[in-house]
């Protein structure tokens, strides 16, 4: 039930938007939704339909380019690693340097926790879209720094940079598609940047691999160089895409994210765009009556006892994406390969089917479980299926490791690619979506950027400890994972409340949150009944195109 208003009808007029410039007057936007708003000008309904829902996916894909720029500068640094003649140049003639190689991995982590938590202030402040144009900005600094490095300084300046916009990407970009998606669709929309994630991640082994074969430095520094186009795309493409619509309406510009949610969502009736504005609206105006609006109270909050399950949830299941130990297998695979015999090129060529093993794994993920499985059972059944594939590969590894037995050890890097699958399919994507639901409007980039946080300073502690632990009890460090992927299957089978298929202001009712408006599909509109009489409001209609007026005025 929702929260009584004084109206027992909920009402455009209810939210006292502010009256609309009339469609003469509104000052054009360089964005996709102008674009496609020309495009499909004369479109029948059907067609209609499928543009918004084309120029929804559109939008998506280029803001989870932030996820291919993450997962491509997370891959590539573990081929580098591997190349002789980068060790030769950055470690010396000994080419070993484990506190050295262990601060390259580890500052990237830092700069992930301090990107994350500046995301809170700058999505808020400064809109998600212009916070994601400028982490692609920073990415291509830092790209630009460690392509040309003369010294481990400077290639440690540069991952330290590279953290911090990743940082900024991996919190904002699934907060900016969530707030965007139809309920519906947004599993797969903002799984979209998991996919690129492990797209980016495939790429760079592949990269590093072809490299191999480059003379001299050329080996490390084309890689490293291949860090800049992607960002420099997104720096520009994404101040082309529309505005958050609930951050539009936080900001009172309420015509503007009616538009917004009119061309993602539903182009040919206005009816659900309706309905989803006066949920957004009354929700954020309840936010504001309570007083969340504040910086100060807003952090005080998220850590309060009606909060402080969210925040953590969120956390925990961000920081999984390393617990889960699939941070260790992609940072550290060339120890593992040459645990079980396999060194060199070898080694280079099997963590580039590592990678492409994820990318199969996510095709899965958005072809048969996103929308389509409950969020709870895909995450319990998965750290199950982890913490299978993990045990399979310590024992393999126990039993032939060393090339002691090329089958044994065959088999043990086949289960590693099973794993990269079934990780692909029940995490790479729903560490994303999950916790991008959680949060109301007033906590949800602060509460990401603590999840983000919270991951990078698990990271950090699993970059230092890694090396050490593989050179000390070698296959037994991986009985950690075993561990740590079954308590998480306990707490998402016990603990976990399933979130799918609900507008993101439902979802906080589900943790007792007040919902200040009755659920989506019960929202009575009047003023859509006056349209349909023949009785215009400007300001309901601003921002529609001909065809839709007319279809209303009949």
């Amino acid at each position: 039930m929702g929260v009584e208003t004084s109206e027992t009808t909920c009402t455009l007029k209810a939210l006292r938007f502010p009256p609309a410039p009339k469609p003469d007057n509104i000052t054009p936007r360089p964005s996709l939704c102008l674009l496609f708003r020309h495009i499909s000008a004369g479109l029948d309904h059907k067609d209609s339909a499928i543009m918004a829902n084309f120029l929804m996916l559109v939008v998506a894909v280029v803001t989870a380019m932030g996820g291919f720029t993450y997962g491509f500068d997370s891959g590539i640094i573990a081929t580098t690693l591997g190349h002789n003649t980068f060790k030769l140049y950055m470690f010396g003639p000994s080419r070993k340097n484990p506190a050295l190689s262990g601060a390259i991995v580890s500052v990237y982590n830092a700069g992930q926790a301090l990107g994350g938590l500046s995301v809170g202030y700058l999505a808020d402040r400064f809109s998600r879209k212009y916070t994601i144009s400028f982490a692609g900005f920073l990415a291509i600094i830092a790209g630009i720094l460690q392509a040309a490095a003369v010294n481990p300084v400077m290639l440690i300046i540069g991952r330290l940079v590279g953290g911090i916009a990743c940082g900024q990407l991996l919190s904002v970009v699934p907060v900016y598609i969530a707030e965007a998606a139809p309920p519906k669709q947004r599993g797969f929309l903002v799984g979209l940047q998991g996919m690129l994630i492990a797209i980016g991640f495939g790429l760079a082994n592949w990269v590093g691999y072809a490299c191999s074969y480059a003379a001299g430095n050329a080996q490390w520094r084309i890689p490293l160089a291949m860090q800049i186009p992607v960002p420099a795309f997104l720096t520009i493409a994404a101040l082309y895409v529309p505005f958050s619509p609930r951050w539009l309406v936080q900001k009172d510009r309420h015509e503007e994210a009616r538009v917004v949610l009119l061309r993602l969502h539903k182009t040919h009736d206005t009816f659900l765009a309706d309905q989803e504005l006066i949920q957004i609206g009354e929700q954020i105006k309840l936010e504001r009556e309570q007083g969340n609006t504040s910086w100060g109270i807003a952090l005080k909050k998220m850590f309060s006892r009606q909060y402080i399950r969210r925040t953590m949830t969120a956390a925990f299941i961000v920081t999984m994406g390393q617990l889960s130990g699939s941070s260790v297998i992609q940072n550290f695979q060339n120890i593992f390969y040459a645990t079980v015999g396999y060194t060199g090129q070898t080694a280079l060529l099997i963590s580039g089917v590592y990678g492409m093993m994820g990318i199969f794994g996510q095709i899965f993920y958005l072809v048969v479980v996103a929308d389509k499985w409950p969020r709870t059972r895909t995450l319990w059944t998965g750290s199950l299926a982890l913490s299978t594939m993990i045990a399979i590969c310590m024992a393999l590894s126990a039993t032939f490791g060393a090339g002691r037995n090329q089958d044994g050890a065959r088999a043990a890097i086949a289960f590693i690619f099973i794993y990269s699958f079934c990780y692909a399919v029940f995490f790479n994507a729903m560490i994303w979506v999950v916790p991008s639901e959680l949060f109301p409007f007033f906590l949800r980039t602060k509460g990401l950027a603590f999840a983000v946080f919270s991951k990078a300073v698990v990271a950090i502690v699993l970059s230092q400890i890694t090396p050490i632990a593989i050179a000390n009890v070698s296959w037994r460090f991986y009985s950690l994972f075993i561990a740590t992927n079954f308590a998480a299957a306990v707490i998402y089978f016990f603990f976990l409340p399933e979130t799918g298929g609900k507008s993101l202001e439902e979802i906080a009712e589900v943790f007792g949150d007040a919902l200040a408006s009755e659920h989506i599909g019960d929202i009575k509109i009047t003023k859509r009944q006056e349209a349909e009489n023949g009785e215009f409001n400007e300001m309901e209609f601003a921002g529609l195109d001909a065809q839709a007026k007319e279809k209303h005025a009949v």
